[in-house]
């Protein structure tokens, strides 16, 4: 039996951004699919219905906050578990980020992209 890949969206404005996390996941065995903004992020849980998503807060059209709030209002991506991974490392940001219902929480500065799918595996292997 072929286990199914576990599918990542990553919801962020810059394209090297994705493409690099996209290529990451690729290659550690997931399946990726990707949005430039806040907007297209929500369309994207709501369809693909991913494993886990990967969100920036500054995003436009829809910061990172808010669709962090539709998607935790939503019953269809409620339960998907969402990682913020931004640049801002404002404690009141993080503090909202985690009482809206983000599971977690990584600064890009601070975690390689290779850094950031073993984060991943970690969190998807203890919510199983």
């Amino acid at each position: 039996m072929v286990e199914e890949k576990k599918k990542i969206l990553v919801i962020d404005d810059e394209e090297s951004v994705r493409e690099i996390y996209r290529h990451e996941f690729l290659n550690n065995g997931f399946s990726v699919s990707s949005a430039k903004d806040g907007e297209e992020g929500l369309l994207k849980a709501g369809e693909d219905a991913p494993d886990l998503i990967l969100l920036d807060i500054m995003l436009p059209k829809m910061s990172g906050i808010d669709v962090l709030k539709s998607l935790k209002q939503n019953p269809l991506t409620k339960k998907i578990p969402t990682l913020l991974l931004t640049n801002l490392g404002e404690e009141t940001i993080i503090k909202e980020g985690f009482e809206l219902g983000a599971d977690g929480y990584l600064l890009k500065v601070s975690y390689t992209p290779i850094q950031v799918v073993e984060e991943v595996k970690k969190f998807l292997q203890g919510s199983e």
